[in-house]
């Protein structure tokens, strides 16, 4: 039979033991759980020269050129060039008959000193008609005055009559005859020009310093007048010419919009657009520009040359690009490092972006801040950060 006295062990035995396992359940240890630190890099804001610019690629073309054509038909006598000569302005470059050309100017003032000739012997002529008159005109008054009188017959009369008339008529004959010398002498002056001009022609001298490019014929070669003889080229007086988006057209300004030279991707020179199409071509929506090449600046004509063409420039304040990020409603914001190394986000605005950097409008307000611009797109606001290092 069951005792009271072990009755009361076991209830004492079972609520110890119930006491000691609610006791081991309390004693379970709470783990505090510890954020991980981002690694970034940050910086300040930077102050630099923010440049609105578009790259573009044109190509090399000379200010100065010139087709040297014959100026008259004939065989090439002199040829004084070859291509890749540099010649200075006023050279003589070729010929073209020249002793056929130098006898038509002989024979062309040989020809006016006949005229001449003529003309005087026209003139002369004039005066003795002239005399002739005179004497024809007295004769023929005296015989009006005699044939009313009636001291000379009418045959008389009737024959200083026709020699009256006769003397009139040589006087205008003669008037004509001085006309028509003084028209051939004419003549003969003009055609004395025209032949001095064509050996004059014959030979062809630089309009301008250049070097000669190509050459399209040899010595003693018979050319037509208009037939191309050689190319010459300026290289000291070289232009980019590239044609660009119609979008930029009010932004160009000829000799104010600024442009770099570059030779790959090595800047070599700056200088300013000095042409500027005056519409824009309506089938690629594009317009021509110019900008002279530097006199320091070492280009040949024919190759293609790369550009930056300067809209603006300005010194601001700005961030690298990739800094910068995209969140809802099209809100840029950038992430900060407190005293605490807490991440804290800006709403920022961005402007001119120039390469890798983009400017930042709001600069005044941030300008003591630290930014992330490594590791920015692991962050979050209240982040902890573990900066790397400070740029």
């Amino acid at each position: 039979m069951f005792s009271i006295k072990n009755s009361g062990n076991l209830l004492l035995a079972g609520v110890l033991c119930t006491m000691f396992l609610t006791a081991g359940c309390g004693k379970k240890k709470s783990r505090k759980v510890e954020s991980r630190a981002v690694r970034v890099s940050v910086q300040k804001l930077e102050q630099r020269i923010f440049k609105r610019q578009i790259p573009v690629q044109g190509t090399v073309e000379p200010v100065e050129c010139a087709a040297i054509s014959a100026k008259i038909g004939g065989t090439v006598e002199m040829f004084k060039v070859s291509s890749g000569d540099k010649i200075k302005k006023g050279d003589v470059l070729f010929g073209i008959d020249r002793q056929i050309l130098k006898n038509q100017v002989t024979m062309r003032e040989d020809d006016i000193k006949v005229k001449q000739a003529e003309l005087a012997i026209a003139k002369a002529a004039k005066e003795s008609a002239s005399l002739s008159e005179h004497k024809a005109v007295l004769d023929f008054e005296r015989a009006k005055k005699l044939l009313k009188s009636r001291a000379i017959s009418r045959s008389d009369f009737d024959t200083y009559e026709t020699d009256y008339k006769k003397a009139k008529t040589d006087i205008q004959g003669a008037i004509a005859a001085i006309a028509n010398a003084e028209a051939q002498l004419k003549q003969a002056e003009s055609n004395l020009i025209i032949a001095r001009k064509n050996l004059d022609d014959s030979v062809q001298r630089a309009p301008f310093d250049s070097v000669v490019t190509d050459t399209y014929v040899e010595e003693n070669e018979y050319v037509s007048g208009g037939q191309k003889i050689l190319y010459l080229e300026n290289p000291d007086n070289l232009e980019v010419v590239c044609y660009i988006s119609a979008v930029y057209y009010d932004d160009v300004k000829e000799n104010v919009t600024a442009v770099e030279f570059f030779n790959g991707s090595k800047k070599v020179g700056e200088g300013k657009i000095t042409f500027k199409a005056p519409s824009i071509d309506s089938a690629s929506r594009t317009f021509k520009i110019k900008a002279a090449v530097p006199k320091n600046v070492h280009l040949v004509s024919g190759n293609l040359c790369n550009l930056n063409i300067i809209f603006e420039a300005k010194k601001a304040y700005g961030l690298p690009s990739d800094a910068i990020l995209l969140r809802a409603n099209n809100r840029r914001i950038v992430y900060a490092t407190d005293e605490n190394n807490i991440a804290k986000s800006f709403d920022v605005t961005p402007g001119i972006v120039d390469g890798k950097y983009s400017e930042i409008l709001n600069a005044e307000k941030i300008l003591n801040e630290e930014f992330v611009v490594v590791g920015q797109n692991f962050v979050n606001a209240g982040a902890l950060l573990q900066i790397i290092n400070h740029k």
